[in-house]
């Protein structure tokens, strides 16, 4: 899980840098998880595995939330965000669209 917390933040940071006015709470919480296990054999016991994993929460919205809340980041100002214009993934990127070898 502690690359997928990574990934998390950095998918809302892109996301907060691509579209305007997005407020933003995030929560770090424990969940307990129990896996049991079948036996192959009869006779046996199951055997149980409790663990307790780490969840990053993170809400991002377009309407104010709860600016009292201990998570909370207001909007990035707005010179720091490039809007998504879906255009762009039309276009392309620019590379690749000629018929040379590659070379």
């Amino acid at each position: 899980t502690g690359n997928a917390l990574t990934k998390a933040v950095t998918a809302a940071e892109v996301i907060k840098r691509r579209f305007k006015g997005l407020h933003q709470i995030t929560e770090l919480k424990t969940v307990e998880i129990t896996d049991e296990y079948e036996p192959l054999e009869e006779g046996l016991d199951k055997v149980t595995d409790v663990r307790n994993v780490s969840v990053v929460e993170i809400k991002l919205s377009k309407e104010p939330l709860d600016t009292s809340d201990k998570g909370y980041q207001p909007p990035l100002d707005e010179s720091m965000v490039k809007e998504f214009d879906p255009e762009d993934m039309v276009r392309g990127r620019g590379r690749g669209g000629g018929t040379g070898k590659g070379r």
